[in-house]
């Protein structure tokens, strides 16, 4: 028999609510993490659509009076989803309540005020709290003010070659503008900058990143870039080398690139053969027709790897599922975060609720939470990169030792 939850095991509550009203939606969401989880939980994230923005603070305020958590972190964005629904198009609000025993979280910010140091490693350690027994750090930012492409990498290797530093996360889309967005970390409220919680102790969190793009042609090597513009690949003009790979393929797979053309660049240039996962895939911003050059939004070097790949439903699908299934082998997550780009969803699947489905379907029911980003945070190959076109997932379950103490409960409870 199995031993019941008690105040010592972690738990999770998740609630939705489609409220057009902020203060309704507010009320709505506490009281169903109330009735779930109680009070006193140790952290809530609250995802509210833009339609919330300027009630938010309001609305947050009412969800920590209810459930009093000891750390409390809220974003804008264009969508959000929750529970098993994605709410796009119109207005929602989601939350995940966890209680973490055993668990330190450190909230932590870095605004154009008082920005992380990104050259100094220990200023950046101690700036996300980082311990020996970190298990990840939860980040969401605003797009217009944060140099997320070098913030990120030194964040991630602020702890030096030996061991780098797990970052979840998503770049707020609820706003077309600078200053629009609302970022709120307990009581402060921030138009700008990046918050996060970061996680120590008696708590395992797993990754899923599906990026849900197809290969298209073979892997070539860039010879020559200039800035964010590949110039040639494989000593060749890049633009005539596109023009080769796309005049090879079927019709089906030309059509995929209506929906825009990608760049992958290999992770880990001593892996072959390359598969599904080994490219950091990017957006082809455009072409300069004078040098035959193609901008993608990084910055490529000489030498690297790279793949043309084009967005696909299908292929989406499948690598969703392909990865659920080395979590399906592993206990049951007691929460979870969904980071989604704005790009999926009804816009790539034709359908809505696709990626909370197939989820919810494989490792529900779960509570879950999160929101369509302008840029999601997560580990491929070990490392956390800024992506583009994926779904960046964090399942948090009980270590390994609580399961062992857990069980250890249950059969001396069986044998009483």
């Amino acid at each position: 028999m199995t031993a019941p939850p008690t105040a010592a095991d972690p738990s999770a509550a998740s609630a939705v609510s489609g409220h057009l009203d902020t203060r309704t939606a507010a009320t709505e969401i506490a009281h169903e993490l109330h009735d779930s989880i109680g009070g006193g939980c140790d952290l809530v994230v609250v995802c509210a659509s833009f339609h919330h923005r300027a009630a938010l603070p309001d609305a947050l305020q009412t969800i920590r009076q209810t459930i009093t958590p000891g750390t409390s972190l809220a974003v804008t964005a264009e969508a959000v989803l929750g529970g098993e629904r994605e709410f796009e198009g119109v207005a929602g609000m989601t939350a995940l309540a966890m209680r973490l025993p055993g668990v330190t979280i450190s909230p932590w910010t870095s605004t154009p005020e008082d920005p992380i140091p990104l050259k100094q490693p220990a200023a950046i350690a101690s700036r996300i709290h980082l311990t020996h027994d970190l298990k990840c750090t939860i980040m969401v930012g605003d797009p217009f003010s944060t140099p997320i492409a070098r913030l990120l990498p030194a964040i991630v290797g602020c702890d030096g070659e030996t061991r780098r530093i797990p970052v979840v996360g998503g770049m707020a889309s609820g706003a077309s503008q600078p200053g629009c967005n609302v970022l709120i970390l307990d009581d402060r409220v921030f138009p700008a900058g990046v918050i996060g919680v970061s996680l120590a102790g008696a708590v395992d969190v797993d990754f899923v990143v599906s990026q849900g793009s197809r290969p298209i042609g073979t892997p070539l090597v860039v010879t020559q870039v200039r800035g964010n513009v590949i110039t040639e690949l494989g000593g060749r003009p890049a633009l005539a080398v596109l023009r080769s790979v796309t005049n090879d393929l079927k019709q089906a797979e030309r059509q995929m690139l209506n929906k825009g053309l990608l760049l992958g660049t290999v992770i880990d240039e001593n892996k072959r053969p390359l598969g599904r996962g080994d490219f950091l895939v990017r957006n082809v911003l455009g072409f300069d027709r004078k040098s035959e050059g193609i901008a993608v939004g990084d910055v490529p070097r000489p030498g690297q790897t790279v793949q043309f790949h084009a967005r696909d439903a299908a292929t989406a699908a499948e690598d969703l599922q392909l990865l659920l299934d080395a979590q399906e082998l592993k206990p049951r997550p007691f929460g979870g975060l969904l980071f989604s780009c704005n790009g999926r969803g009804q816009r790539l699947f034709g359908r809505p609720d696709h990626d909370i489905s197939i989820i919810q379907d494989r490792l529900g029911p779960l509570p879950l939470a999160g929101f369509f980003a302008a840029g999601e945070i997560g580990p491929i190959g070990g490392t956390a990169h800024l992506h583009g076109h994926t779904a960046a997932l964090a399942l948090f379950r009980t270590p390994a030792a609580g399961r062992a103490s857990a069980t250890g409960a249950a059969g001396k409870s069986g044998q009483a």
